[in-house]
């Protein structure tokens, strides 16, 4: 390629790109989501325990996003054991700013997890087919003093999960952390407004049984109830559950 159509190639991306960013920076903000921000309070079976704003959400998150967590424990285990299986929801949605939903390896790095594999995983579910992203997960055990314990090779313990995700718009959803901003912008050049992109998540631990029995627990939670709080899958009830946060508040 010669310089002169590197050089048009440049300019043409340049151009683009401040079109883009023109029109994104004075978009207004949908006030409404792709998602009901709503889990179930009670599962049968399992113990419900609805968690607060962790601290690197906090930091990360301005004041106008809206968050839901709730941790689901089989009840009939042994608290060490019910712990284990546990399965963790969460569910994010972006205020006046959805470029500050970050994508999720900003956090799990910062706690000292380490993504060991990653791959787009299709459910199918009451709504229709839902595309999302899992992560396998891998975290040094640690002592107070931030030591590692060592097994009797002196090999580093460590303890497994896998991280589940995807992100919602007003009318469909990806897996893509790429393909939603572009998203993003898209919508806000063609609408002329942003839109309250939402995220959510689902974590769970692997346990003696295997990291696909965690999976399938992780899978089984997302084809159950994704229908209920995700718009383009056919979620209509529910609506005032968690009240959005006013933009900009």
């Amino acid at each position: 390629m010669n310089l002169y159509k590197r050089t048009g190639i440049f300019a043409a991306l340049a151009v683009l790109t401040l079109v883009c960013c023109k029109f994104f920076s004075e978009a207004e903000t949908n006030p409404e989501a792709g998602i009901v921000v709503w889990l179930p309070e009670n599962r049968l079976g399992f113990q419900v325990s609805t968690e607060q704003m962790g601290k690197e959400e906090k930091e990360w998150l301005p004041l106008d996003t809206t968050f839901l967590k709730r941790t689901y424990y089989e009840g009939w285990l042994s608290r060490q054991r019910a712990t284990e299986r546990a399965v963790s929801a969460t569910l994010i949605v972006a205020g006046a700013d959805s470029r500050s939903l970050h994508r999720p390896q900003v956090c799990l790095r910062a706690q000292g997890w380490t993504i060991e594999k990653r791959e787009v995983v299709s459910l199918e579910t009451d709504g229709g087919p839902l595309e999302v992203m899992d992560f396998s997960l891998a975290q040094v055990i640690r002592r107070e003093d931030g030591s590692a314990y060592l097994d009797a090779n002196g090999d580093s313990v460590y303890r497994r999960a896998n991280y589940v995700y995807w992100w919602v718009g007003p009318d469909s959803s990806t897996a893509s952390d790429e393909e939603r901003v572009w998203l993003e912008v898209w919508n806000s050049i063609l609408k002329g407004r942003r839109e309250r992109w939402a995220y959510p998540s689902v974590m769970v631990h692997v346990g003696a049984d295997g990291r696909p029995a965690a999976q399938k627990r992780a899978y089984d939670f997302i084809q159950e109830f994704a229908p209920h709080f995700q718009k383009s899958l056919g979620a209509v009830e529910r609506e005032g559950a968690v009240p959005l946060k006013a933009i900009g508040k």
